[in-house]
């Protein structure tokens, strides 16, 4: 019997005789020599066996006869591929280098521990932030603080050069400063499906900022210093900037900047200090416990 017709005519089977016809049909496959200790092996390579049971498990049960013949002869070559390797590796490698028993019991241990350490955290770290502790870690730390990019605080929008009518009075909209024009001009942008953007609190990195609106300068600092409104055509699209605030590189980053950056640094400093108390904790119970034996005098 074929592969592929074996497999035809166990999809019509039910699911409960799954492992057994196949393996009737990887016997017909295969040779029908085998002993019947082999029977439940596909394939092997040396001491080293291919059960049915591993590879039904890779062999999804809706699937074509002829999906589950390729999937199964694909996997039975990797299986056998992966077998050989590891046998020359065995002939091949001394007893020094084979040698993993070490290596293995320090990856357990680490993982014990990692696993152990993150379920502590989970379970006894605080993730609530006051806006004091933020403010008293920013000014105890301004050294760290150094902006090492330009950040722009921006308002922009870009208009397609087909709606060039519009453009006066989405320009009249955008510049200015009333609170109502704001929500005329972004209606405007909606409806006329220009792109926009306009957050008053939040700080762009110079380098995302240009990578939505093609501004090209040599020298940034110089062109924020010299503009704070811009209008320019490109690539068939009408820009306007406004650049309501700036920093330069090198000067010292503000805190709104830097706020969440100094959440992760207080809760990362609370896990280390959480860890470190719990680590001493044990230690200390030990020794009361007189579980700890030490053969050397200080």
């Amino acid at each position: 019997m074929s592969l592929i017709k074996s497999i035809i005519a166990f999809k019509k089977q039910n699911l409960s005789v799954k492992l057994g016809f196949l393996a009737c049909i990887f016997f017909f496959s295969f040779g029908c020599g085998k002993k019947k200790t082999d029977e439940a092996m596909v394939v092997q390579v040396g001491d080293k066996g291919l059960t049915w049971t591993t590879l039904m498990d890779v062999i999804p049960d809706n699937s074509s006869a002829q999906d589950s013949t390729q999937l199964a002869e694909r996997f039975i070559q990797e299986w056998v591929k992966e077998q050989l390797v590891i046998r020359k590796a065995e002939e091949s490698l001394s007893e020094e280098k084979k040698d993993f028993d070490e290596l293995i019991e320090n990856y357990r241990k680490s993982l014990l521990t990692y696993a152990f350490e993150k379920e502590w955290v989970n379970q006894k770290l605080d993730t609530n932030i006051s806006n004091e502790e933020i403010e008293n870690y920013y000014r105890d730390n301004e050294q760290n603080f150094e902006l090492r990019n330009y950040i722009v605080k921006v308002k922009f929008c870009a208009l397609s050069t087909n709606h060039k009518k519009q453009l006066p009075q989405l320009k009249k909209l955008f510049f200015s400063v009333k609170e109502e024009d704001y929500a005329k001009w972004e209606q405007m942008c909606v409806d006329l499906g220009a792109s926009y953007y306009f957050n008053e609190d939040k700080w762009l990195l110079w380098d995302e900022f240009v990578k939505q609106v093609p501004i090209q300068t040599m020298d940034v600092e110089d062109f924020l210093k010299r503009n704070k409104n811009v209008e320019f055509e490109k690539d068939n699209n009408l820009y306007l900037i406004s650049i309501t605030d700036y920093q330069l590189s090198g000067s010292r980053s503000p805190l709104s900047f830097e706020r969440e950056k100094i959440k992760s640094m207080i809760i990362n400093r609370r896990r280390l200090h959480l860890l470190e108390t719990m680590k001493n904790d044990l230690y200390q119970k030990a020794l009361q416990d007189n579980e700890v034996k030490t053969y050397y005098s200080k």
